[in-house]
């Protein structure tokens, strides 16, 4: 009974791993009724959408370095991976915390976690897209680089796609107001931007002030 019980207990990662792969394939090919089973069954995985995240950050990096010099225009000794990787990510992550606060305010559906869930597995196509040009741009000659051009084109207007239909689902919304959320979106990340960057030039000064004082205070000492 406890060997039948052990190998239960280890089938059901499995099954569930299995689960969340056919959604994430699912939601690929039939966005509206693979991110309505992901956000309102519960058939998604926010820790895998975040994992797709972070190695789109990296297919950034992988792809600005080892494209093949015939599509390559970039500086390869000017190039910083963390920074590429780092600004990458972040404004991914700026797109969702902009959607999340525009859309509690329109009444939207979809909580953090959901959206999360949606930018990341709306990414598989683009990111399929940078693979097979990386790899192929290292063995084409010059004419057939507009073809590899038109792939990865299509995955990002397919991976697009699959974010308007993915945030409509979750969100409940029309598609004049997720159109509308969309805007208002960007608008807010321009918006959290300007505020960052005011705050942390804030800080800079004020610690600039500060430095300035105890200097001055040195002196006189």
């Amino acid at each position: 009974m406890k060997e039948s019980r052990k190998q239960n207990n280890a089938a059901l990662p499995k099954e569930e791993l299995r689960e969340k792969l056919y959604y994430l394939k699912r939601s690929i090919f039939h966005p509206f009724d693979g991110f309505y089973e992901i956000r309102f069954r519960r058939k998604g995985s926010t820790l895998l959408a975040v994992a797709l995240l972070l190695i789109f950050g990296v297919l950034r990096c992988v792809e600005h370095q080892y494209t093949g010099f015939i599509m390559n225009t970039n500086e390869l000794q000017a190039m910083n991976s963390v920074s590429i990787f780092s600004t990458t990510v972040l404004v991914l992550v700026l797109f969702a915390v902009s959607n999340w606060t525009v859309t509690t305010l329109l009444n939207g559906s979809g909580n953090l976690p959901a959206i999360v869930t949606v930018l990341g597995y709306s990414l598989i196509p683009y990111m399929t897209g940078m693979i097979v040009k990386v790899f192929a741009s290292n063995f084409i000659i010059l004419e057939e680089a507009m073809i590899l051009n038109v792939i990865e084109s299509l995955g990002l207007v397919w991976s697009v796609l699959m974010l308007v239909a993915g945030l409509l689902t979750i969100h409940e919304y029309t598609f004049g107001k997720n159109a509308a959320a969309i805007l208002l979106t960007f608008v807010a990340a321009v918006i959290i931007v300007f505020i960052g960057m005011l705050f942390f030039t804030l800080i800079e000064q004020m610690v600039s002030f500060i430095v300035s004082v105890a200097q001055e205070m040195l002196r006189r000492m």
